[in-house]
């Protein structure tokens, strides 16, 4: 007789409502179990609610207390864990498909159908796809259930690191689709450069070589004053209308995506590796930015931008120009006698350039690049630690002021552009900026001092934040420079003048990479209008937005690769129990991140390794210090002997521990 009972019901309902509610993160465990983590507390998921949830749901619950003991009972769905996903095909005993999700702590089966044009028939067992949720228990009352919208891989392909990485970001793995041909599109006279000596100095095997280099000694009455430095930027807006296809898939990728073993560009291969790319020996259309300093390497007079036709004399590698001027034995010498002449003067040129960037902005902190060498199936061969030589920082420092001329010109004449800013520190983060360099620097003399020095408005100065990286330059090891990093903002595009707190300038705007990043075909297409008396059209809100997220993909895309490689390399060797040196990265309850210093793996190394009673650890987050019974045992910046004990390729996670 209670049965479909209103009356009934709404008393339940109220029932319900009268208890408490809170909202949280759904935390499986590897038990069939889970955690709502809500902002003050955890609370206990039975098994069978846990059914109806996936890892990471956001949910509204209501607290029930049994046996003296709360647990959480699964109310209503806020935000789904999953919506579009990676996955691997999978079929059950009945041949039924299913799809298991591509994430560390999901590992439940989800019921799936295909999405035309995909088959059923087509896939098969451990096959890459992206998929869609389609059904959730909490929202649709019924079970989980997925359909397959996209073929990525079979799972055996030996290229699926790069194909399934590029598919969950949504980026394309096909190059900016060309035209049948290619009409110059400029009008205005250029400047006929070529008979000058520039010369290229790039990787050996790069064929998108967008900047070329020619300088010469300024003097007067026979005594050298200081330097002109002429940089040509090959010019692909000379080719490519506004209103083109290639155009929109430009401002869509916004850069060339760089790849272990290979790259996807952002413009068709014939512009960027053919037409534009300047080639040794062929006339090509540039932008062109004549640069005069003293011999301090101060710039000396405002830079003259021009539109011209230019001729490398010598494409140039890096490995070679650095062997010859670190006079390295049996080292490659220069074939003619200009070449060499350009190659001792840029190195001059670019040591007074270090030295001025040192005194009156920052350097950059010498860290080695990581790079990946292939077989031709994709498995990692080797993976060399690249430091910064000498050619590769002459290259460094004629794009660094090539990018500060080209800031004060767009400021100057077009009044706006596409500027690299970086504001510094978070501005909430000052008070305890000044307190942190006060615990690390001072002392009962100096305190005064340096309590105005650190000052948050001091910081907050583009000076006053020079300052302090210099004073904490000389200080041996990474844990400041570590910790400090914390407490930063991040870097941003703006379309006026800014300071970059992180390169110490008052001004940077980079045009020197058009092949490769749109913000520089548009700050080209600016500075073009300039010496055309064109009007200027300011960059809008939308381009910024899509540059900041396309530069934030772009990085995720690079990283998961890498760790999938190096999940894949390091496994093949774990028999070996390898040992490495590592410096600490990250300190958290659950243990170290520790970079490997030889490859640039990060291994972690969990807290019940590093001491078995958790109850005696303690996490200092403001040193991001780890502390066993009251005692500093690690900290950021601290390095450390690691032995590999574990690679679990499916996560891409690689663990070890400290000896």
């Amino acid at each position: 007789m209670f049965q479909n009972n209103p009356l009934l019901s709404q008393l339940k309902q109220q029932i319900r409502e009268s208890k408490p509610h809170v909202e949280g993160v759904v935390k499986a465990s590897d038990k069939a179990y889970g955690f709502l983590e809500c902002e003050k507390k955890s609370y206990f998921i039975p098994p069978m609610a846990m059914k109806k949830l996936m890892h990471g749901d956001k949910i509204k619950a209501v607290i029930e207390t049994i046996n003296d003991k709360e647990q959480a009972e699964p109310d209503a769905l806020i935000e789904a864990m999953l919506d579009r996903f990676i996955a691997k095909v999978r079929f059950n005993k009945e041949g039924k498909l299913q799809v298991i999700v591509d994430h560390p702590n999901i590992n439940q089966p989800i019921g799936a159908n295909c999405a035309n044009p995909i088959k059923k028939e087509q896939l098969k067992e451990g096959d890459w796809v992206v998929a869609r949720l389609k059904t959730h228990p909490l929202r649709d009352d019924r079970f989980f259930f997925a359909q397959i919208e996209q073929f990525i891989c079979a799972a055996n392909d030996d290229f699926a690191p790069w194909w399934v990485t590029l598919a969950r970001h949504e980026q394309s793995r096909y190059p900016v689709e060309g035209q049948d041909h290619y009409e110059m599109l400029d009008q205005q006279t250029r400047e006929d450069l070529t008979a000058l000596h520039f010369v290229t100095i790039d990787s050996e095997t790069t064929k998108d070589m967008d900047d070329a280099l020619y300088i010469e000694p300024i003097t007067n009455n026979g005594t050298q004053t200081g330097w002109k430095l002429i940089v040509a930027i090959a010019d692909p807006t000379a080719y490519i209308a506004l209103d083109s296809q290639i155009e929109q898939d430009a401002k869509q990728r916004c850069f060339t995506n760089y790849l272990p073993g290979f790259n996807i560009p952002m413009l068709p291969r014939e512009l960027s590796d053919e037409l534009c790319s300047l080639v040794a020996n062929e006339t090509r259309p540039a932008l062109v930015c004549y640069i005069e300093t003293d011999l301090t390497g101060n710039i000396s007079a405002k830079p003259v931008f021009v539109s011209a036709f230019v001729q490398s004399k010598g494409k140039l590698a890096y490995n070679n120009v650095s062997n010859y001027l670190e006079q390295q034995p049996n080292a490659w010498q220069p074939e003619h006698p200009d070449t060499q002449q350009q190659i001792d003067w840029l190195h001059q040129f670019t040591l007074a350039r270090i030295q001025w960037r040192k005194t009156h902005s920052l350097l950059f902190k010498e860290k080695p690049d990581y790079t990946f060498l292939l077989e031709d199936n994709g498995k990692v061969k080797e993976i060399k630690a690249e430091h910064r030589r000498i050619a590769n920082q002459i290259v460094e420092e004629s794009m660094i002021i090539a990018n500060i001329c080209a800031a004060l010109y767009l400021d100057e004449h077009a009044h706006c552009g596409i500027f690299n800013t970086h504001a510094g520190f978070d501005k909430k983060n000052l008070p305890a900026v000044q307190q942190f360099l006060l615990n690390q620097l001072a002392n009962d003399e100096n305190r005064e001092a340096l309590t105005e020095r650190y000052s948050p408005e001091n910081l907050s100065t583009l000076a006053g934040y020079c300052q302090m990286r210099h004073d904490i330059e000389p200080i041996a090891g990474d844990y400041l420079e570590l910790r400090l990093r914390r407490f930063l903002t991040f870097a941003e595009f703006k379309a006026e003048l800014a300071p970059h707190f992180g390169l110490g300038l008052t001004g940077y705007a980079t045009w020197t990479s058009p092949i490769r990043k749109y913000s520089d075909m548009v700050n080209h297409r600016l500075i073009k209008a300039c010496l055309t008396q064109q009007p200027c059209q300011k960059p809008n809100e939308p381009i910024l937005a899509r540059l900041q997220e396309a530069r934030k993909q772009n990085r995720l895309v690079e990283r998961d690769i890498a760790d999938w490689l190096y999940a894949l390399y390091l496994q093949d060797k774990l028999a070996l129990s390898p040992e490495f040196e590592g410096e600490i990265q990250d300190v958290s309850r659950g243990g170290l991140r520790v970079l490997l210093l030889e490859n640039g793996a990060s291994v972690f190394v969990p807290a019940s390794s590093l001491h078995n009673n958790k109850e005696e650890i303690t996490i200092n987050s403001d040193e991001l210090a780890f502390y066993i019974k009251g005692e500093r045992a690690y900290k950021i910046g601290d390095i450390v002997k690691i032995k590999l004990t574990e690679v679990k390729v499916e996560t891409r996670s690689i663990i070890g521990h400290i000896i």
